[in-house]
């Protein structure tokens, strides 16, 4: 990390009295810059981009155009990204004080691996600046003393088209390529002392209370509206662009900061080096609440380039919008009016907000908020927060914050279409929500398509005709069956339930990126899949609007290819529906009457030395057989016949309590990644098909089953520990309310999990998917990953545990 490479930087100056950058810019390119610096006396800097900060060397005679030259070149220590850009006046006293000047900047690139080459002290890399260009090389002197603490280099030109034998370019060109000015320019003016602002008074706020820094807080949440809220004399607004990232508690105690997400995790080391910029921030405590995002070209959020960033291991281009200040220097602020709190967080942020810095005050316009909502729309951001300005903080949901979407957008169900002879294709859609296992009428979507659009909505649409259509709909309606999702923009739902001015604005589709790129065995030949064959091929499970039997044996067809790699081999647990209804639905885990005769039998003993029989799928034809048998769902336990002693899976089932969303999820799976790699495992994630997320863990075979539940549990409990306000390892729905239960209980002899890729028994079928983590972090709704969308994302993207047999590690003691 940058801020430990920075310590001898800091540690040499005193940023109270020196203008010199503290060092919170991430790395933006391939950058350098030459100082010119007179301090004892003249001398020039070197100073390259690399990983984070600037690799610098003092060359006290400068760089030369002629190879023949070659300059004794000093290692110096490592300088922050910002300094490239200074040039200014060290104050007399303070380390290298002087006037200072960039003398030239511009790109440079390495001939090879920087970071090897210097290591092994012959380092060549081009320039490309207003002075300096081509071919140059570092090489290292050997010491000529073992205690000799200088590490010494040379500094010269290669011989290519930019070299200038026998030329003097430091007297050619003395000015600055910056400013203009020369260095004898600057030593007649007086050092720009930087004093730190005086120390804000919290205490003087009427509302604030005298008290530590909380140990914990839970954010205030806003209240869904349809407009902005009328300010007057008795109730005032201000009003805040609505961001899109995460929603972040900075916590500042003394030389300590942690970044807390909603839901109560630390996340402060998945951000990078953006703790470190609140070490300059003229407090001693603060709690600040605020947002992480990255910005596009425009100045704009995007949800999406903050998890291109944080897919890294060095996150670059995150700010932190701070927008409440909770608690200051022993002061808790909450009871004080929101205005005032805002007055205070923008003076403290001020020495920080620079439109360059990572530290940026979310600002508002007080009154009426329609001028910014409009605003708002015509950039098709996300929408406005609107906040009472006299309100105080509190740590729930909440009528004095209120949160407008510019305008209305939900994702609905296409439950059918009409045709227009006009148009030439589709007149309307017809749109729908689910109600438990019933499909609800919310209107038609007859605007928003352009000819392109219609028509590939056409052939979509007429693939999935059914003779039904939705009960409500117009009498012309052609049903479909109810698999994809309209993204539909509206200005409200009326008292009918139907949608108001309803515009397409598309399809709402999962999407997963190519990770498989490994030819695979093929397990599934076209004879299987022109074989299909199930008795009443057109039974409808799960209610009038759900899938057919044949759809479920077409899936399982379709993705046998990626399923069968988790499933062949492993014992079984199935859960069959054969008669379509969820009353008659029931496991099967041992042989039954008429089963396929390709389905394995297995007979083992328990630990008590019980036998039981069990079942498990060992080639492709009971597999493919068991659709006829009704089964839905397959369970499969977390080892494979040939070492049934011994487990090679296990599973972490994040199963959410009431009042968790699926983001808080999301951004929970996240952060137990982090910290089982962090012990040295390699986790894979999947969708449950539910509302949780299931972590899986490959393990070598070198424990058994007790072994293993015991660890898994001991494991549970460690990483519940790291996140105390969200996790919680107890069985019993009143012990989850805001909770994700991590249940380890799976990892038992005998215990299963649904398998990789398989269905679940709801009326969409939506499927438990492995994904790459990164896509995790993109899916607003796992339901949208199901039998119908599935088969063809899996054959343009492949199977993301492609590799899970060979991330296989050692369960920690």
């Amino acid at each position: 990390m940058a801020a430990e490479r920075l310590k001898d930087y800091r540690g040499k100056r005193d940023f109270s009295r020196t203008s010199e950058p503290f060092g919170t810019r991430a790395s933006g390119g391939s950058r350098y810059v030459v100082h010119k610096h007179h301090a004892t006396a003249d001398h020039y800097d070197l100073r390259l981009e690399l990983d984070g900060v600037l690799k610098s060397w003092a060359v006290p005679k400068g760089p030369s155009l002629d190879p023949a030259d070659k300059r004794l070149a000093v290692a110096t220590e490592d300088h922050p990204i910002d300094y490239i850009d200074f040039e200014g006046v060290i104050p007399e006293g303070e380390y290298g004080g002087g006037p200072m000047i960039v003398w030239d900047t511009g790109t440079w690139a390495p001939m090879g691996d920087a970071q090897t080459d210097i290591d092994k002290g012959a380092f060549k890399f081009r320039l490309a600046g207003d002075k300096l260009s081509g071919g140059w090389m570092l090489t290292r002197l050997k010491k000529r003393a073992k205690d000799e603490r200088q590490d010494n280099w040379l500094l010269f030109k290669e011989h290519d088209q930019a070299m200038r034998p026998g030329s003097d370019i430091l007297s050619e060109r003395p000015e600055s390529v910056k400013s203009g000015k020369r260095i004898e320019d600057l030593l007649a003016q007086p050092a720009q002392t930087v004093r730190k602002p005086r120390r804000l008074q919290p205490g003087k706020l009427a509302g604030a209370v005298k008290a530590p820094l909380p140990d914990k807080l839970s954010p205030q949440l806003a209240v869904a509206a349809a407009e902005p809220p009328q300010s007057s004399a008795t109730t005032p607004w201000l009003h805040e662009i609505k961001l899109d990232g995460y929603r972040t508690l900075a916590r500042i105690e003394s030389d300590t900061v942690k970044l807390i997400t909603r839901g109560g995790l630390d996340w402060t080391r998945r951000y990078g080096d953006l703790p470190d910029a609140f070490a300059a921030l003229n407090c001693r405590d603060a709690l600040i609440d605020g947002e992480i995002v990255v910005l596009d070209s425009k100045g704009i959020s995007r949800f999406g380039l903050l998890q291109e960033a944080l897919s890294t291991p060095r996150p670059r281009n995150l700010v932190f919008y701070g927008f409440d200040l909770l608690h200051l220097d022993g002061w808790d602020l909450r009871a004080v009016p929101l205005i005032k709190r805002k007055d205070l967080l923008s003076r403290l942020l001020a020495t920080k907000n620079s439109s360059t810095s990572p530290l940026q005050y979310s600002d508002h316009v007080e009154g009426d908020g329609e001028e910014l909502f409009d605003r708002a729309a015509a950039l098709g951001l996300e929408g406005i927060v609107s906040k009472r300005a006299d309100s105080k903080y509190s740590a729930r949901r909440s009528a004095s914050w209120l949160k407008i979407k510019a305008p209305q957008t939900g994702d609905f169900v296409i439950a059918g279409y009409t045709v227009s002879a006009a148009a030439g294709g589709i007149g309307a859609l017809v749109v729908a929500e689910w109600h438990e296992d019933e499909l609800i009428y919310r209107g038609k979507v007859g605007t928003g398509f352009d000819s392109s659009t219609m028509k590939d909505l056409l052939d979509r649409l007429e693939a999935l005709e059914i003779e039904d259509r939705i009960e409500g709909s117009p009498k012309d309606t052609i049903g479909v069956r109810p698999t994809l999702t309209a993204r539909v923009q509206y200005t409200a739902i009326t008292s009918e339930g139907l949608l108001r001015h309803a515009v397409f604005k598309g399809l709402r589709e999962a999407s997963m990126p190519v990770t498989d790129t490994a030819p695979r065995q093929r397990l599934i030949s076209d004879a299987d899949l022109a074989g299909i064959w199930v008795t009443n091929p057109t039974r409808r499970l799960f209610g009038r609007n759900g899938p057919t039997k044949l759809d479920i044996a077409v899936y399982y067809a379709a993705v046998g290819e990626f399923m069968l790699p988790h499933l062949l081999g492993r014992p079984v647990s199935l859960f069959r529906c054969p008669t379509g209804k969820t009353a008659d639905c029931f496991f099967q885990r041992h042989p039954f009457t008429g089963m396929p005769t390709s389905l394995t039998s297995i007979e083992t003993a328990n630990s008590d030395n019980e036998k039981q029989t069990y079942i498990a799928v060992t080639d492709t034809n009971a597999y493919l057989a068991l659709a006829q048998f009704g089964t839905i769902e397959f369970h499969s336990w977390g080892t494979r016949l040939e070492h049934i002693d011994t487990p090679d899976r296990i599973i972490f089932d994040l199963d959410p309590g009431e009042g968790i969303a699926w983001r808080e999820i999301v951004d929970a799976a996240v952060h137990l990644r982090a910290e089982l790699q962090a012990i040295g495992l390699v986790p894979f994630v999947k969708t449950s098909g539910g509302k949780g997320v299931h972590i899986v863990v490959p393990i070598r075979t070198t424990i058994g089953w007790k072994q293993a539940h015991a660890a898994s549990a001991r494991l549970a409990e460690a990483l519940a520990a790291t996140g105390p306000d969200t996790f919680v390892t107890t069985m019993g729905a009143s012990n989850r309310k805001r909770r994700i239960f991590i249940d380890y209980h799976r990892n038992a002899r005998s215990a299963t999990a649904v398998a990789a890729y398989s269905l679940r028994a709801r009326p969409h079928l939506p499927a438990s998917t492995p994904v790459d983590w990164q896509v995790l972090e993109s899916i607003d709704s796992p339901e949208d990953l199901n039998y119908s969308s599935l088969p063809s994302l899996l054959t343009s993207a492949g199977d993301p545990w492609a590799d899970i047999n060979q991330s296989e590690r050692d369960l920690p003691a």
